[in-house]
């Protein structure tokens, strides 16, 4: 794994805090892992606002939160806000984040979802980002501090799309790296997404996979080759730390 110990330790510890603290939500179907296929979203993508209005209310359907009121807005100024926190938090060193896009949650008389206009060419990002603006309301709901303290909002917030059962969609958009060609030059881009990297995604989703006791393959198979590398590798290490509680 591409991270230390303590931090699996960490990541594994404030999962189960998420798991026991998260809203019980009547209407919440049984857990179960969300994956890209038609079963969880039929709807095609026509690339504008309904597509994004059909696919966040699959999400709220998929959460239990169908009835929690919440508005969804496109805003081509979250891809500018966010691109500043992730360049300032990348965890992937030189690296420097590409065109990315991002969304943002606020709440006051009313909850305000909004994501970034380019999401729309990108199904399974746009999908991360949603789930994990969502789950910035679920944990706006929890009366307890967790044991790292609100400060680790933003990693607890991923952590928390990945209980909900997202971690496949999280794993995926965490990271890309892709050449591109303009008419006046050509080079290579990096995109990074999210506030825990691939590894600690791929790792996550392997607690999951334990604590619901699923076929790894049945995720795997759907993972980017770096995420699935350290979620397959996470497995007999999870169910030792499982074992020792």
């Amino acid at each position: 794994m591409s991270f230390t110990e303590d931090r699996a330790l960490w990541l594994h510890q404030h999962y189960l805090w998420l798991e026991t603290n998260l809203p019980k939500r009547a209407s919440r179907p049984a857990y179960e892992i969300i994956l890209p296929a038609d079963a969880h979203f039929p709807m095609r993508n026509t690339r504008d606002h309904a597509f994004a209005t059909a696919i966040f209310a699959r999400i709220k359907e998929l959460m239990g939160m169908a009835d929690w009121p919440c508005e969804l807005h496109s805003n081509q100024t979250a891809q500018a806000t966010l691109q500043k926190a992730l360049a300032e938090s990348n965890p992937w060193g030189g690296f420097q984040p590409g065109p990315g896009a991002a969304g943002l949650f606020s709440s006051g008389d009313k909850v305000i979802i909004r994501y970034g206009e380019e999401l729309l060419q990108n199904p399974v990002a746009l999908v991360a980002v949603l789930t994990h603006e969502l789950c910035h309301y679920l944990n706006a709901c929890i009366l307890t501090e967790p044991p790292a303290t609100w400060k680790e909002l933003e990693p607890l917030t991923d952590l928390a799309a990945v209980v909900e059962g997202y971690g496949v969609f999280l794993c995926n958009a965490a990271f890309s790296f892709s050449q591109f060609t303009r008419h006046d030059r050509q080079g290579w881009r990096s995109q990074s997404l999210g506030y825990l990297n691939e590894a600690e995604l791929g790792y996550a989703l392997g607690i999951f996979c334990v604590h619901r006791h699923i076929d790894p393959d049945l995720i795997g198979r759907h993972l980017k080759l770096n995420p699935q590398e350290v979620f397959y590798d996470s497995i007999g290490y999870i169910e030792e730390l499982e074992q020792a509680k």
